[in-house]
C-alpha cells in the first residue's frame, strides 16, 4: 500500500483506503477524520485492531482478508464434517465446486485460530452468511501476494491451498 492510502492521526496509522472504502481501527471511533470521511461519501469500516497490523516504517496492510467457505447444502452428507485424511482417502480430497463463499472481508486478523473464535463468538463478523465454523470449512487467507487455504480439520486448520488453486476459487 503506498504511503498516500494510509490514513494517520498525528504519526499513528489508523486505517487506510480501499477503493470506495476506508477501513479505520475501532479504536478511533468518532474520531474527526472519520466523520470527515463519512460526509465526503466514502463508505467507512470500523476494524478492531487495524492500526496495530499497520507498520510506520513499511506502509503496507500486514493483515490479509478472509474468505470463507462452506459445503453446499445439496452436497451429500457423507462429505460434511469429515477429518481432512477421512476426506482425501474417500474422495481424493477437496472438491472446490462442492462450496460456496459465506465470507469475504476485512477482519482484525489473519490468525486462523483467532478467526475460528470469532467465526464462533455469539456476535458474528458483519456480512458473514454461513453457519459458525465447524469441521470441513475451508479458510482462504488473501492479498495482492496470493492465497494460502486452510481446511478446518477436528484438531485444527490443515494447510490445503495446492488442491484449491487448481480449481481458482
Amino acid at each position: 500500500m503506498a504511503n498516500k492510502n494510509l490514513i494517520r492521526q498525528g504519526e499513528i496509522p489508523i486505517g487506510y483506503y480501499d477503493g470506495e472504502t476506508v477501513f479505520l481501527d475501532s479504536e478511533f471511533l468518532g474520531c474527526g477524520i472519520g466523520k470527515k470521511l463519512v460526509r465526503r461519501g466514502l463508505s467507512v469500516r470500523w476494524v478492531p485492531g487495524i492500526a496495530k497490523g499497520l507498520d510506520r516504517d513499511n506502509p503496507q496492510e500486514k493483515i490479509r482478508k478472509v474468505r470463507v467457505y462452506q459445503l453446499k447444502p445439496e452436497i451429500d452428507p457423507a462429505k460434511k464434517f469429515i477429518q481432512y485424511a477421512q476426506l482425501y482417502q474417500r474422495y481424493g480430497g477437496i472438491n472446490p465446486d462442492d462450496y460456496a463463499v459465506v465470507f469475504d472481508g476485512q477482519l482484525d486478523t489473519d490468525d486462523p485460530n483467532r478467526l475460528y473464535e470469532q467465526f464462533n463468538a455469539s456476535q458474528l463478523p458483519k456480512g458473514y452468511a454461513g453457519h459458525r465454523l465447524s469441521v470441513s470449512d475451508i479458510v482462504e487467507l488473501y492479498d495482492k501476494n496470493g492465497s494460502q487455504f486452510w481446511y478446518l480439520d477436528t484438531e485444527g486448520f490443515v494447510k490445503v491451498e495446492a488442491e484449491m488453486r487448481k480449481a481458482e476459487i
